[in-house]
């Protein structure tokens, strides 16, 4: 492919489009072709002072090409990483799509349930639980009001959480909703780490 250093025509645009669809197409699984390529395309855009002093442009579009390929894969191992992690997760029930209609929480009733449960905890850990993840305040937010580091919101956020998990899972040992309600309610002895 030759590239102009200075202007790119349409059709010069639309050839880099098209062997650059035929490069990635032989790599990642077709239905992802289009994205690699808009992600290379604009990975060639931002940094277009760099393909123009570039001795050789097919190589370093290549070059582009290859690392935004890689970089889908790394992504999608992270997806699967992930994934595999809810799944070993006794709290995890599953994709919402997979639970019947009538059984889907409101999210009302769990914000009610989960403001009961994060009371009986201690008052950091009510503070910023009430906060960040039912008032859904920016964790940035609540460390400029106060006065708090941002690391050091991140990991009590995280440590809490962990709190919080515990005493849902003595609540409701087997992650469905049925009876929780009731021993939630009235289980006064909670997991604390």
């Amino acid at each position: 492919m030759k590239f102009a250093s200075s202007h790119h025509s349409s059709a010069d645009w639309q050839a880099l489009q098209k062997g650059l669809h035929r490069f990635v197409q032989t790599r990642v699984p077709v239905n992802e072709v289009e994205d690699v390529v808009s992600d290379i395309l604009e990975a060639i855009i931002r940094t277009q002072s760099t393909l123009s002093t570039a001795s050789n442009p097919s190589a370093w579009v290549y070059a582009v090409a290859r690392s935004k390929i890689v970089d889908f894969y790394r992504r999608q191992s992270r997806k699967r990483s992930t994934t595999n992690n809810l799944q070993s997760d006794p709290t995890w029930y599953g994709h919402a799509e997979m639970i019947p209609v009538d059984t889907q929480p409101d999210e009302a009733d769990l914000s009610a349930c989960l403001s009961d449960i994060i009371s009986g905890m201690d008052d950091d850990d009510q503070k910023i639980l009430t906060e960040i993840d039912l008032k859904r305040t920016r964790q940035t937010e609540f460390s400029a009001r106060h006065a708090i580091r941002l690391p050091t919101v991140k990991s009590r956020v995280q440590r809490a959480r962990k709190r919080l998990r515990n005493r849902l899972i003595a609540c409701c040992p087997d992650g469905t909703s049925d009876g929780c309600g009731n021993t939630c309610q009235s289980n006064t002895t909670y997991a604390t780490n």
